[in-house]
């Protein structure tokens, strides 16, 4: 191997194939870059499939050493830092924030880096604000246009239709109904649907539309409730209304728990080998005919258990 070793860099690629014994083309191990019909290739190292891949297909070139490096040009003066501008000159190492274009920018240190990055967000800065003002230019240089509010004309012709179809609205209705339902993926609050049994085994348009006339149905028995007149009890006790019927205390009903209903059921591990509604309805906790589970209990003799704290 030649002794001649270069300034600054130590030996070359060309030493260092002759000295490590490579052939024309050979690759480590590890490489990266492109071998064309690689993947094609088995049962050889991976050196062999290289060199003969190189002296198959040429896509082995060396740069030509007269040609000068690539130096990026900046378009723009980089500003200086003053302690208010963020992007500046000589950024810093470790600088946290976001620097335009730098995700796409790779290959040189931090600094030139970021000069490019910063010439490029300069540029496109300077490209748009001209096109903004060629906007303004080109919308000034046509004439101003006129309001017709004020033209006899138009008035004219709105009264005469008013006047040959006074039936008709003027402007279209846009407020909409309390029953329409919100179209899909709608993401407000729609009462009387996930609390009820409104949305079940529907579609949204139909679980929305079922949500909107029960909430409209109790919102108007409210205000029914709301224009009865207070009867007295002690001044006419024959004309007292029936009390309502309690709500009832039963949890579990006899149709059985929905899928996916998260909360303790009495006896259900224990119970397999069905679906869970027909799961549910087959307990005992689920097909009584009391009021309640612990009323049910009662009937059998057997008081629920009581936590003596």
């Amino acid at each position: 191997m030649a002794n001649i070793i270069e300034f600054g860099g130590g030996p070359t690629d060309e030493q260092k194939r002759d000295f490590y014994g490579y052939k024309y083309g050979t690759q480590l191990p590890g490489y990266l870059g492109y071998c064309p019909q690689l993947k094609y290739n088995s049962g050889k190292t991976y050196g062999q499939h290289t060199h003969e891949l190189a002296l198959e297909y040429d896509h082995v070139r060396t740069p030509n050493p007269a040609d000068p490096p690539f130096v990026h040009r900046l378009k723009n003066e980089i500003p200086e830092p003053n302690g208010d501008n963020k992007f500046t000159k000589y950024m810093v190492s470790g600088y946290s924030g976001d620097i335009p274009r730098r995700l796409f920018h790779f290959g040189k240190s931090y600094r030139p880096e970021c000069d490019d990055c910063i010439d490029e967000h300069i540029s496109d800065y300077k490209k748009q604000h001209a096109q903004k003002e060629d906007l303004r230019r080109t919308v000034k240089a046509f004439p101003r246009l006129q309001a017709l509010n004020f033209d006899p004309d138009v008035r004219d012709h709105l009264n005469t239709y008013r006047d040959t179809h006074p039936l008709l609205p003027v402007l279209a209705e846009t407020k909409r109904g309390p029953l329409e339902p919100p179209i899909p993926r709608y993401e407000g609050f729609i009462p009387r649907v996930w609390t009820t049994e409104a949305g079940l085994g529907c579609r949204y348009h139909e679980m929305t539309k079922n949500g909107l006339a029960a909430f409209r149905h109790e919102v108007r028995e409210h205000f029914k409730i709301l224009q009865q007149p207070i009867i007295d009890v002690q001044s006419c006790p024959s004309s007292v209304p029936d009390p309502p019927k309690p709500i009832p205390k039963r949890m579990y009903l006899q149709d059985g728990m929905i899928p996916k209903y998260i909360g303790y059921v009495p006896q259900f591990k224990f119970d397999f080998g069905k679906t869970y509604g027909d799961s549910t309805r087959s307990l005992e906790v689920c097909y009584h005919d009391e009021d309640c589970y612990g009323s049910y209990m009662a009937t059998k003799g057997l008081q629920p258990q009581q936590v003596v704290s």
